[in-house]
């Protein structure tokens, strides 16, 4: 697993990029299904092997390559889509706080997606309108099946990102278009 990790510690930010996998091997004191189990992490072209217990509600000893640390980890509220949170870490006597997100999540604040406002919906891809499931002037809930496209002989479902009324449909039944091509807009 891929994951962006920033971290700030006073008036200082790093940027990270971490890669995630389970590690196994002999003289490895943690078990899951009777296979002892660490984690392999890579951090800026370096490959470390950790492994945790947690010894009490949010404190955790740490071992890392043969090092040991305590941690005290709280997860903080607030976070966006696309973040799998947002940690406030002490350290010894060191305080940071972590946000780790996963790159691959969808984030509304970088697809365009607005709560409230018109919003044009695009074509993802080139191909063909097969059917329109709503008419302009109709309500329409998050998720909601608005219209069924093909392409490369798929066919694929477009839904409402939110709450809203189709103000406008700008493609008809059969018709082809291209990626980005507006389909309707939603107000």
């Amino acid at each position: 697993m891929k994951l962006e990790i920033q971290i700030n510690s006073g008036s200082q930010t790093s940027d990270h990029k971490i890669e995630l996998s389970v590690a196994t091997g002999k003289g490895q004191n943690r078990t899951e299904a009777g296979k002892p189990q660490w984690l392999r992490f890579s951090s800026d072209g370096v490959t470390l092997v950790a492994d945790s217990e947690e010894i009490s509600s949010g404190v955790y000893s740490i071992l890392i390559d043969g090092q040991s640390y305590e941690a005290q980890i709280s997860k903080r509220p607030g976070n966006v889509k696309g973040d799998l949170g947002t940690f406030e870490v002490v350290v010894g006597l060191r305080h940071y706080w972590v946000r780790i997100r996963d790159p691959r999540s969808w984030r509304r604040r970088d697809s365009g997606v607005h709560d409230q406002g018109p919003q044009d919906i695009v074509a993802p891809m080139p191909g063909k309108i097969i059917k329109v499931l709503v008419s302009e002037n109709q309500e329409v809930l998050r998720n909601q099946e608005l219209l069924v496209m093909e392409a490369m002989k798929m066919q694929n479902v477009i839904r409402a990102p939110r709450v809203g009324r189709v103000e406008r449909i700008y493609t008809l039944e059969g018709s082809g278009v291209e990626a980005g091509f507006r389909l309707l807009r939603l107000v």
